[in-house]
């Protein structure tokens, strides 16, 4: 019943602060338009079929089915009926002016822009939740070049390309702003300071990033019963922190220093409420990497398009280098020539730095130990670099999904400080987006409605100040994407009137319409588009929304309180 109230609680309050950022945006061309003498015929909020609605002195003030946008309808201004709908009883009307036009459109973006800044000295005076996410490495590719240059877990990030960072997010942000692949990373490594050229990546269909990952606390979640762990003595609530007294930073961190002597007694180092204990665990040959399956692959959704429009001939999909090698599903990989393999990560690694290059592997299926050779190469659908198989590794042992943990501070010394981070990374995200093909970031990593709240139902059900943070960003990308210069948007109207006014008479009604209509179509195809993507990361949200999470409390001199979820 709780959760059936809680869930309630967040759909009732995502659908005010959205319909709010809605409404102050609609309610800027109302105001200015009334103001202006324009004769006004509907005030929507949403678009599709009219769920209520009702008429005073001559407007018709509706809510609307999709909950995507809205409109005020001004028929002295080029409207889209794609979107708005037909008038009823069109009447001549007296012209506007190009500066009419020109306010009105500016109105809604100006209004955004006040609403976020009022949003934003709200959070400055309550203090905002930001995640505590320190840039702590937690995991380096074993024979990877970052492995080769030094880089190490536990190594903290000071700076991408000269500008400091203080979360993982800082990190991700820095780097997708970097002009180049090579990218200029301080680190702090014990009580040095030294600096590194790292290569970025986007391959496989993913951000440009570092090839590292962050560090992660390593709380166990559970221990299989009559496993070798248990029978060690590691129990549920147990925090791993080091293997063979090496501090460990990441779950394949631990891995690899638990595999670091084969067939040798490893000391793992546990935090419990009655103090640190060490305890000795001796993994068998067995606990290796086991083949779960060998995939028949399929045919890819372009290669059938074009079979099907016949400018391709049918095709079977070439056989996988793990069904070449004969790989079965059972199978025990323990070691890649001489190197024994850690993790299932480990043996991703290796496999992606030996492209259409053979590799030895030693297995052992059915209790016979033999060799197999394979050649991995490159996926043409993905562009990942892959041999064909899903690994497993179960040693019965769990840790738990780390908490996500937030900190009460002041956003920056003015309000101002939490417009501007938030107008640099808008102007990241936009950068990224022209520079797709170095960065990764194309239009299917955008967010739509459904995207949008998802987002805000996270936040509202972690910290309502946090959904206030996330309006803020809300409105000022409102504000920036419906300022550009297309028909359809204010930034359109702003256009045509200014066209107007330098011809001293009106673009042709039938062009704008065209236009209008056109671009209409587009923006709704666009919207289909990315919801189409926001609806397949729905399970991430519902992972996120799920995700135990603390906020820590500031009092006054800086020191915390207990955390709150």
């Amino acid at each position: 019943m709780i959760m059936v109230l809680n869930i309630l609680y967040v759909a009732a309050v995502v659908l005010l602060l959205f319909g709010a950022a809605i409404f102050v945006h609609e309610f800027g061309h109302f105001w200015v338009a009334r103001r202006r003498g324009l004769k006004v015929e509907e005030f929507a909020i949403g678009f599709g079929p009219v769920i209520w609605s009702k008429e005073k002195d001559g407007i018709l003030y509706s809510i609307r089915a999709i909950p995507a946008g809205g409109f005020v309808k001004l028929p002295q201004m080029i409207t889209s009926e794609a979107i708005e709908g037909t008038a009823a009883g069109e009447q001549p009307l007296a012209p506007v002016s190009p500066l009419s036009k020109i306010l009105v459109a500016f109105a809604g973006p100006f209004m955004n822009v006040v609403f976020a800044v009022v949003i934003a000295a709200v959070l400055w005076a309550v203090g905002l939740p930001k995640q505590v996410n320190d840039p702590v490495i937690g995991y380096v590719e074993k024979g990877s070049a970052e492995e080769k240059a030094g880089i190490q877990p536990g190594d903290r990030i000071l700076t991408i390309g000269g500008s400091p960072v203080s979360t993982w997010q800082d990190i991700m942000l820095g780097v997708l702003d970097q002009k180049t692949a090579d990218i200029t990373v301080t680190f702090q490594q014990g009580n040095q300071t030294v600096s590194k050229v790292l290569k970025s990546d986007s391959t496989g269909g993913r951000f440009k990033m570092l090839k590292l990952d962050d560090s992660d606390s390593l709380l166990v979640q559970s221990v299989k019963a009559a496993g070798l762990f248990e029978t060690a003595g590691l129990r549920a609530g147990d925090t791993v922190v080091a293997v063979n007294g090496v501090p460990v930073f990441s779950h394949f961190h631990f891995l690899d220093q638990l595999f670091a002597k084969p067939d040798a007694e490893a000391q793992i180092t546990v935090v419990r409420k009655e103090g640190n204990q060490t305890l000795t665990v001796k993994l068998p040959e067995s606990a290796g990497i086991r083949v779960g399956a060998v995939p028949v692959p399929k045919i890819g959704t372009w290669s059938r398009f074009w079979m099907w429009t016949g400018l391709k001939e049918q095709q079977e999909p070439k056989p996988t280098p793990a069904m070449v090698a004969e790989l079965k599903a059972g199978d025990l990989v323990l070691r890649a020539g001489e190197e024994r393999l850690t993790s299932t990560r480990h043996l991703i690694s290796l496999v992606q730095q030996h492209l259409e290059q053979e590799v030895t592997l030693h297995i052992t299926r059915h209790g016979k130990a033999m060799p197999i050779k394979i050649t991995p190469r490159k996926n043409l659908e993905t562009g990942a670099v892959q041999i064909g198989v899903v690994l497993e590794q179960d040693l019965g042992l769990t840790f738990a999904v780390p908490q996500i943990k937030y900190s009460v501070v002041k956003p920056g010394p003015t309000p101002w400080a939490q417009i501007t981070d938030v107008w640099n990374k808008t102007v990241t995200t936009i950068s990224a987006l022209f520079r797709s093909k170095e960065t990764g970031v194309g239009a299917k990593d955008l967010s739509g409605p459904v995207g949008i709240l998802g987002m805000l139902s996270i936040y509202v059900n972690t910290d309502f100040r946090l959904a206030l943070s996330f309006l803020v960003l809300l409105n000022i990308n409102l504000a920036v994407l419906n300022l550009l210069p297309v028909p359809v948007l204010d930034g359109g109207h702003i256009l045509l009137s200014i066209i107007e006014r330098i011809r001293n008479k009106p673009v042709s009604m039938r062009v704008q319409e065209y236009a209008t209509t056109a671009f209409a179509v587009v923006l709704l195809s666009f919207m289909v588009y990315v919801t189409f993507f926001d609806l397949k990361r729905v399970a991430d949200f519902h992972e996120l929304f799920n995700r135990d999470t603390a906020v820590e409390q500031q009092v006054p001199g800086g020191s915390p309180k207990a955390p709150s979820k």
